[in-house]
């Protein structure tokens, strides 16, 4: 049996510590579901999506049931897939109304990967919409009502957020009345999102597989209140993830980054840190570079105070070795990873470091198996 791993992340944001534990739990179980897949031989691609699934399942994560609400109070996903071998991308956004967006992500890779279209056609790669989910039922995927995958917990949060919306729109539109500074001030203080609701955003997976091949994948229920038909990082190429098998004077790469969606598509998070990652013998070096350069300091990023977003990625160096490594300027990142060296899986919650400003300082962490 040849070498195979897996990585997960529970996104990069905010996990109280309360809810620690339930993190941790979430990542050893779906390691331990993909692993005993990967035993069996099964192909990256199959396994990625199962490890997605099972983080979209979680009523714990913001992605498939229990996602954030965009404006209007409804469940809009993102979620994609790309595959290392022959570089194929395929993506959902702002599907509404199918538990695992993730397993549309992977259809259409599937399909790109199988037989061609008659009269020169081409699969399609990216999906959004009401035509996304027509296109998933069309090819077999179980759709529902879009009822069914809001949870209390999101609704809650969803009135909270929306009244405190309206008031700031009521306060802005009103002409009949001059508030004081201490009103004013009283008045922000209550539109403030509470530390506990802010949670963490896309969470993603890698696997690399018994011949070497490696998928990547993210899936994510996007921002509170977002507008309706938003795209997010999670439904775009070059931001969401990035996979690239191994090559003659090449490593294999994949990565799966999480955070605030307009950061990463801005600067093509994905793409650029597997890019800098292979480019260096060392990989953290590879990582830290590309989030000094490419990110805290990149010029699209410029009029922006605060950088938020987390990278999990790994690295399969010629010799064989498996390099399992993530970054992030947000608060926190819940990682977990499983090879078949490694007979039990391994979870870490990554904080920021004492002192640490969130959405200015970075911190990293990553192991050889």
């Amino acid at each position: 049996m040849s070498h195979f791993v897996v990585a997960v992340h529970c996104g990069a944001g905010y996990h109280s510590v309360q809810k620690e534990d339930a993190y941790v739990k979430l990542c050893k179980s779906t390691c331990l579901k993909v692993y005993h897949l990967l035993e069996k031989g099964r192909g990256a691609v199959e396994c990625v999506t199962e490890a997605v699934k099972s983080l979209e399942d979680s009523l714990l994560t913001n992605a498939g049931v229990g996602s954030s609400l965009n404006i209007n109070g409804c469940v809009e996903c993102d979620a994609c897939i790309m595959e290392g071998k022959k570089l194929v991308f395929g993506a959902v956004g702002a599907i509404s109304g199918v538990k695992n967006p993730v397993e549309v992500s992977a259809t259409l890779v599937n399909r790109q990967l199988g037989d061609k279209l008659s009269l020169g056609r081409l699969h399609p790669s990216v999906l959004v919409g009401d035509g996304a989910k027509q296109w998933a039922e069309e090819n077999g995927i179980k759709t529902l009502e879009t009822r069914h995958l809001i949870t209390d917990e999101a609704r809650k949060t969803y009135q909270s957020h929306k009244r405190k919306l309206d008031i700031v729109n009521e306060r802005d539109s009103s002409k009949k009345m001059k508030l004081t500074e201490q009103r004013e001030d009283k008045t922000e203080e209550s539109c403030d999102v509470e530390e506990e609701e802010k949670i963490q955003d896309t969470v993603g997976a890698i696997v690399m597989d018994t011949s070497g091949n490696i998928a990547t994948a993210v899936s994510s229920g996007g921002i509170s209140l977002k507008q309706s038909g938003r795209l997010g990082p999670a439904a775009t190429y070059g931001a969401g993830c990035w996979a690239y098998n191994q090559r003659p004077g090449k490593p294999g790469v994949g990565t799966s980054t999480s955070g605030s969606g307009e950061h990463i598509m801005k600067t093509l998070l994905a793409r650029e840190s597997a890019l800098s990652i292979q480019q260096e013998d060392n990989a953290s070096l590879g990582l830290s570079n590309c989030y000094k350069n490419n990110f805290l300091e990149s010029e699209f990023l410029e009029e922006e105070d605060d950088k938020l977003a987390g990278v999990l990625a790994l690295k399969q160096n010629e010799e064989d070795t498996v390099e399992v490594l993530w970054g992030h300027t947000t608060d926190s990142m819940c990682v977990g990873y499983m090879s078949s060296s490694l007979k039990k899986p391994k979870v870490v919650m990554s904080r920021l470091p004492e002192g640490g400003i969130p959405g200015k300082s970075f911190t990293m962490s990553g192991v050889s198996i």
